[in-house]
């Protein structure tokens, strides 16, 4: 192979390392970035935390600041939750199958599920009762219109098509 050529293959070959690092780093920051921003783009899509929008910023920000503070605090109870879900729902696949012990961990993920919800609700409340009452009155409509069908939830099975 003539030096020129050699150059050549030479100068090729760094510059497509050049590009290929650059894809990878690049991916990798891009990557980061989405994965800091999909937590809060996926809280703020939750019915408790839009139903704070129409407040005036200073009482909007104390709300969330609300939410996450509880947030932190039922953190373990939801685990606890999951891993008994978990927990039932592989008991199933038991030879023999102890139902009501599958059914004995299912009502206890229900009751740290529903403690862990009403004290949120419990917070919402006591917070709702520092407001005005036409602030009060907009958390209440946002937090009424949240969850499908504006808060309008079926109650029967879908019906086939």
């Amino acid at each position: 192979m003539s030096p020129r050529a050699l150059t050549l293959a030479l100068i090729a070959s760094v510059a497509l390392n050049l590009f290929v690092i650059g894809a990878v780093v690049g991916g990798v920051v891009v990557g980061h970035r989405l994965r800091e921003a999909a937590p809060a783009a996926a809280r703020s899509r939750q019915p408790v935390w839009v139903a704070a929008d129409t407040l005036p910023p200073e009482h909007r920000r104390a709300y969330r600041e609300m939410l996450r503070g509880h947030a932190v605090e039922v953190g373990s109870q939801l685990h606890q939750a999951r891993r008994a879900r978990r927990e039932a729902w592989a008991g199933l696949a038991a030879d023999p199958l102890d139902g009501p012990g599958v059914a004995r961990r299912l009502s206890q993920a229900r009751a740290l599920e529903m403690t862990a919800r009403g004290g949120l609700e419990e917070r919402i409340v006591d917070f709702a009762a520092e407001l005005p009452p036409k602030e009060r009155a907009a958390l209440a409509d946002g937090l009424a219109r949240s969850g499908p069908a504006g808060g309008q939830r079926a109650l029967r099975p879908p019906q086939d098509r």
